[in-house]
């Protein structure tokens, strides 16, 4: 009921007014609804389009770098897997033995190492699979250890893969 009432009065308001009035109060509307409109709608298209603009360039420049990077990430990588040799248990033997790490068992085949040690420092272990991953590139597929009594000492059984092409 209210509604109604207000809507009644707000229409008798509007015939008193005279035809001047009226118009002003529509244009002063329009503009008010454009402007909101303009502030809403069109001004943040028109800051965002200039910012697209001025930060092109440098987009279109960071592809274009990482499109050389990749190609050279794929030149080097082809390089560096065609002079990296298969993994054999002699040479896994020869830097075991550098580290001063024993072995419990060896196995050694398709590009796949898996050892065991009993005890082994810890650190040792981590210098030799460090030197494994760059000079191999075997990567550990999977670990178990154990930490033993004495300080530093661990139990370890090591699945390493060698990273070829198509792997």
């Amino acid at each position: 009921m209210k509604e109604i009432e207000f809507i009644t009065s707000l229409r008798n308001d509007w015939r008193r007014r005279d035809l001047r009035e009226r118009r002003i109060l529509l244009g002063v509307g329009v503009l008010i609804l454009a402007s909101l409109i303009y502030l809403i709608g069109v001004q943040p298209a028109l800051s965002n389009i200039r910012n697209l603009e001025s930060a092109t360039p440098a987009l279109k420049l960071q592809a274009a770098t990482m499109m050389n990077m990749a190609s050279q990430y794929e030149a080097l990588s082809k390089t560096m897997s065609e002079n990296i040799p298969p993994i054999t248990r002699e040479v896994i033997e020869s830097t075991l033995n550098r580290r001063n790490i024993k072995t419990q068992s060896l196995t050694v085949s398709n590009e796949i190492v898996r050892f065991q040690a009993n005890t082994v420092a810890y650190a040792q272990l981590m210098e030799w699979i460090l030197e494994m991953q760059k000079a191999a590139r075997l990567t550990v597929d999977e670990a178990k250890v154990s930490s033993l009594s004495d300080a530093g000492q661990v139990s370890v059984v090591i699945t390493l893969r060698q990273q070829r092409p198509g792997n």
